[in-house]
């Protein structure tokens, strides 16, 4: 089989390995698409500490596939169609015992910590798999759609976090992949208006086709305006930071209305995340500030299930589809910005 290997920084390199084969509790699946997302291109990059070193392995993350063979001892059958939540935690910690595996002392990830799926199969470790990582994905579905599962899972995890319900109007910024998810997400929650802030005008004019009520750019006096506009003159009742921008995180703070939500969403650079903030406003109109990172299964079942029953059309993000041994091509629209989601299907 091929698989796209990390030997360094700025080095990816297609290279001819034997097929996984699974051991007691193993199994491996067939890879059908695997979307490169920002992570991906850090590691590409040699910024991920993960792959610190030029170890070979395979990147790759937002996976769906099919079940090629099994280890003794799993219950899952060759040839299901298959969405794999990626991380997976030791189970022993504080934070898997409460069921937030994103935030294990020890984490694991296929793609980060273990061999993921940019290649014609992959390992499912036995953890991953006694977890429940892996969830049937049934029927003639577009396996670019399923892998997007993922960050559909992270979307939903921090729209949680905020409580984006019935009648909100909600203000996000970033109209990346993202950005339209938590655009998405929100109207599927039954919010009244979802405004956009964002300074790429194709970027707002898809913002706009996913459901947005109206699109903006960074400026803060037109923001208030639009959500006058909207019948919301104190402010969002829910903002999401999906851009990692400091402004942004500063702007989140003043737009909201009293008593509102905000998710920083997207992280800041590393070396660069500290920002000043006005904390009178979180103390004096009672903002609730809540950060989210990766997704639990949890997310990702409740995602699954948004995309499975054609609620959320994840294939609209895909701009972009290339077989393996066009990997190089892939990365470089990646990490182009030209592109909003773009899938490798080997």
């Amino acid at each position: 089989m091929h698989a796209l290997a990390y030997r360094g920084a700025g080095r990816l390199v297609l290279e001819e390995r034997p097929v996984p084969v699974p051991g007691d509790g193993e199994a491996v699946v067939h890879v059908d698409a695997c979307s490169i997302c920002g992570t991906d291109l850090r590691i590409a990059a040699g910024a991920h500490r993960a792959y610190a070193e030029p170890n070979g392995r395979v990147p790759g993350h937002e996976l769906a596939g099919t079940i090629a063979t099994v280890g003794p001892g799993v219950a899952l059958h060759e040839g299901d169609a298959v969405f794999v939540a990626p991380n997976y935690g030791c189970g022993r910690c504080p934070a898997c015992r409460r069921g937030q595996v994103n935030l294990c002392e020890t984490p694991h990830a296929l793609g980060i910590t273990d061999d993921g799926a940019f290649a014609d199969y992959t390992l499912l470790p036995r953890e991953l798999i006694a977890q429940g990582n892996v969830m049937a994905a049934p029927g003639e579905r577009d396996a670019g759609a399923v892998a997007l599962v993922e960050p559909l899972a992270c979307v939903l995890r921090g729209s949680r976090a905020c409580g984006i319900g019935a009648g909100d109007t909600v203000l996000v910024f970033g109209a990346g992949p993202i950005g339209l998810l938590h655009v998405a997400v929100a109207r599927a929650a039954g919010a009244a208006d979802v405004l956009v802030s964002e300074p790429n005008p194709e970027r707002r004019a898809r913002a706009l086709d996913w459901g947005a009520a109206s699109a903006h750019g960074t400026d803060r006096a037109e923001l208030r305006h639009a959500l006058a506009e909207a019948g919301a003159p104190a402010g969002a009742d829910a903002v999401v930071v999906a851009a990692p921008v400091a402004d942004a995180q500063r702007a989140a703070l003043e737009l909201a209305a009293p008593g509102g939500r905000i998710n920083f969403f997207a992280g800041l650079p590393r070396g660069d995340s500290r920002v000043e903030l006005d904390t009178n406003l979180v103390h004096y109109r009672e903002l609730v500030v809540t950060g989210t990172s990766a997704n639990t299964n949890d997310d990702c079942r409740a995602a699954l299930d948004l995309v499975l029953e054609g609620r959320i059309d994840t294939a609209s993000l895909i701009d972009a589809r290339f077989a393996l041994d066009s990997a190089a091509d892939a990365f470089a629209l990646a990490g182009s910005g030209r592109a909003l989601k773009v899938v490798i299907e080997p």
